[in-house]
């Protein structure tokens, strides 16, 4: 009872002594405190509450994660009315479409002000994060995803930021993004909710292949439409379909009657919001099945693969899983200059081997008619485009130095491919723990590591760990001080806060 009523006091005491961000100049300063016990500073930093209640409210601003000397990246945040800073609030974090540009979003706030996702987030009072990304820190490579975990540890230093409530959703490269992020790096997030993507994009462009047992550690709930040219409901089914086979923890629903668009907002966010409400994350989950073929992405929780042995011969349970799907994406094959403003569509690049590139396009044409119907912009151009089919036949007049040319192309057929590629080899980890004890099984792994929290073992016994069947560890664990200051500093997680790591060789 003392020490209860010692470490309420120390806690107060701290609160009032250190009233501001929790920044690295806070946390030294208690890591500093020998008074401090390694349970104390424990108890201090996984209940940390006291942040400055900001100026104004309301608000959206517009800040920057400075990524290198010459890449800035913008995001804006929302900050709801009745944000209180003594309050555990929600963070959503929304990934907008159409990353694979040279330039960031140019109206960022407007984008945001004018997003479905803000009136939501407006009326249940949570904090809510729009990223801009471009080609160069796209939802699925390694610079956009640190530019994501950036942005959220910036946040969580500034407001009092809930480490079990933060969900992310996106549409179109937004949705593919919010699934890559599942596979690869769920550790910040409870759940993900992708509208109109496709799980394979993220793995496609950067040639990483994904790993759909990877689903099971997170709650996915995911949406198509059957009218969508890029990513439709009929081609996702084989991805959902599949994805359940390896145990995923997904929800699947279809909107009928849309295209690629967002026009299904209305209906479908007051649902998809009052499922995000129950969700919480749990970091203790007892089993987890991880797979990866970088290390960048080998933490998933409280297990991490800090090794590959790709020469070895993989394990029965570590299974390839795989779809082979139609491309019925119709695409001219060229990328329209948007500077341009004039009529038509000028034509800045064209895509070799593409449709465009067989009829005999070329960079500076100016496009005025499709099929012989006057095309004034690349809107209506689109539109026309959208009732063709893969084999079909078109032409497009062209102005090529101020001379009308009218041009015959077609479509290129459907064709069938692999939707994922496993051309790097893989390293899989299932592990389950009850009480102290871990049972791990590995699969082209050499090296493992599980990491420790007061909350998930009791730290006054010893912890067991069996690996492929052999008792490797069996100690009592404690808190290591540095560790703990180092993984908080890093990740500035209350909740995921270990304080130790067990480091396991694989012989």
């Amino acid at each position: 009872m003392r020490k209860y009523i010692f470490l309420i006091f120390l806690l107060l005491t701290i609160n009032l002594l250190f009233a501001e961000e929790l920044n690295t100049t806070t946390i030294n300063n208690l890591a500093n405190d020998q008074k401090l016990s390694n349970d104390s500073l424990f108890t201090v930093l996984s209940n940390w509450q006291n942040y400055s209640q900001p100026e104004s409210t309301d608000v959206f601003l517009l800040k920057y994660n400075q990524i290198n000397d010459s890449l800035n990246a913008p995001y804006v945040v929302y900050i709801p009315k009745d944000y209180d800073c003594s309050n555990k609030t929600p963070l959503i974090i929304y990934l907008h479409g159409g990353v694979s540009t040279k330039d960031f979003h140019e109206t960022p706030v407007e984008y945001a002000k004018q997003n479905y996702f803000t009136e939501f987030a407006k009326m249940n009072n949570w904090i809510i994060v729009y990223p801009m990304a471009n080609k160069e820190t796209a939802w699925w490579n390694l610079v956009g995803i640190n530019n994501l975990r950036s942005q959220i540890r910036k946040l969580k230093s500034q407001y009092n930021i809930n480490d079990n409530r933060i969900y992310i959703s996106g549409f179109s490269d937004g949705g593919s993004g919010s699934y890559h992020l599942a596979l690869n790096a769920p550790n910040d997030f409870v759940a993900f909710y992708p509208l109109n993507g496709m799980i394979s994009v993220g793995s496609a462009v950067t040639q990483i292949p994904v790993y759909l047992p990877n689903f099971q550690n997170r709650f996915v709930y995911s949406v198509n439409t059957d009218k969508d040219g890029l990513y439709p409901a009929k081609n996702m089914r084989n991805f959902i379909k599949l994805s359940l086979e390896a145990k995923a923890n997904l929800f699947y629903k279809e909107y009928w009657g849309f295209g690629h668009t967002f026009e299904y907002a209305n209906e479908e966010l007051p649902i998809l919001f009052e499922n995000m409400k129950t969700k919480i994350r749990n970091i203790f989950r007892p089993e987890i099945y991880w797979e990866t073929s970088m290390l960048e992405y080998g933490k998933c929780d409280w297990l991490q693969i800090t090794a590959i042995d790709t020469m070895l011969t993989p394990k029965e349970w570590q299974k390839e899983y795989n779809v082979e799907i139609a491309d019925e994406r119709v695409s001219f094959g060229f990328y329209n200059d948007r500077e341009y403003k004039d009529y038509g569509t000028k034509i800045s690049k064209i895509v070799t081997e593409s449709a465009a590139d067989s009829m005999g396009l070329k960079e500076n044409d100016i496009i005025i008619k499709m099929d012989s119907i006057k095309t004034e912009n690349i809107g209506k151009l689109l539109e026309l485009r959208s009732e063709k089919k893969r084999g079909d036949k078109f032409s497009l007049t062209i102005l090529r130095a101020d001379k009308e040319i009218e041009l015959s192309g077609q479509f290129p057929q459907v064709t069938h491919y692999d939707a994922l590629n496993y051309t790097k080899r893989s390293g899989a980890v299932k592990a389950v723990y009850y009480g102290n004890h871990f049972n791990i099984e590995t699969s082209r792994i050499s090296q493992v590591a599980v990491y420790i929290h007061p909350e998930m073992l009791n730290l006054n016994i010893p912890v067991v760990i069996t690996l492929n069947g052999k008792k490797v560890f069996n100690k009592i664990v404690e808190i290591d001080r540095e560790f703990m200051i180092q993984n908080f500093k890093e990740n500035l997680d209350k909740k995921a806060l270990w304080v130790n790591k067990i480091n396991l060789n694989v012989n």
